[in-house]
């Protein structure tokens, strides 16, 4: 995870992506690039804006976010690459050459009380690795923590695999959260669900333990929370990630279809999420 790719549009929530994205490359000693994409299909549309007047923006965004990071890291090497073409298609295109792909959560377009613009949806749920989603806080300096949600999938694996990665590099602890929730008729004290919970409980830690013993030996150093959480796996990981660097989630869990390119848990943390969100794709 050192090289990394952050799509610009001269937003401020891009400038808060970029800003995530320089300092994630600075403590991996990997590459920076950053990628303005404009549509040329613009200029053909009853707008009429002129080719080249797009073409000028995006290199404006491009060298403005340029500059920024130059400012605050100038020993950071940085690539800055102006394309043609869907800025969510070239962003998957080019992701293929990056170990992380980050974008804003909202770009310049959409409409107001939007939570998350196509571009960035689009990206997470189909880029070929891990894409990192930031909001319009950005990334707390001081937070220390990076939450992650475990459940036993091979997506998740990869998630947790990011967060103990993350948290090394950075010296943060991370907060494995598995969460589990019974029958809807157990929670009315119906049937023998109504006696079990403790049982299940420990069950469910286990099964944290089996998923983490996989992976902490080759993380020494990092610190691990564990917390096993009776209720809804989305609320459980959104109530965790208050004050947290981020939060890791696979992009599809045990649950739901599997040709769904998201899973319920991580379209929810990209929706409300209180920090930047790292959405795992490999298996």
């Amino acid at each position: 995870m050192g090289s990394i790719l952050v799509g610009v549009d001269g937003s401020e929530t891009g400038l808060r992506a970029v800003e995530c994205a320089a300092r994630e490359a600075v403590y991996r000693e990997g590459g920076l690039t950053l990628m303005t994409v404009y549509e040329t299909g613009l200029a053909e549309s009853a707008s009429r804006w002129p080719s080249d007047l797009l073409e000028r923006e995006a290199v404006a965004a491009a060298e403005t976010a340029g500059a920024h990071v130059h400012e605050r890291w100038p020993d950071l090497d940085v690539d800055v690459r102006v394309v043609t073409g869907s800025p969510a298609e070239e962003l998957l295109r080019h992701a293929r050459e990056f170990d992380v792909l980050v974008v804003g959560r909202r770009g310049r377009g959409g409409f107001p009380g939007m939570r998350i613009g196509s571009v960035a949806y689009q990206v997470a749920a189909h880029a070929p690795g891990y894409v990192l989603v930031v909001g319009e806080a950005g990334v707390d300096p001081g937070a220390r923590e990076i939450v992650v949600g475990v459940d036993g999938s091979r997506h998740a694996d990869c998630a947790v695999v990011a967060a103990l990665r993350t948290a090394s590099h950075h010296g943060d602890r991370v907060c494995a959260v598995w969460a589990w929730s019974p029958p809807v008729f157990s929670s009315a004290g119906l049937g023998p669900w109504a006696s079990v919970d403790e049982e299940m409980t420990r069950t469910q830690g286990a099964a944290l333990e089996a998923v983490l013993a996989r992976h902490l030996p080759d993380f020494p150093d990092v610190e691990v929370v564990r917390r096993v959480v009776r209720g809804q796996p989305a609320t459980a990981l959104i109530d965790a990630a208050a004050g947290a660097r981020m939060i890791a989630v696979g992009a599809r869990g045990t649950r739901g279809f599997a040709r769904l390119a998201l899973g319920g848990v991580a379209h929810a943390l990209l929706h409300h999420a209180p920090c930047p969100v790292l959405v795992a794709h490999r298996t």
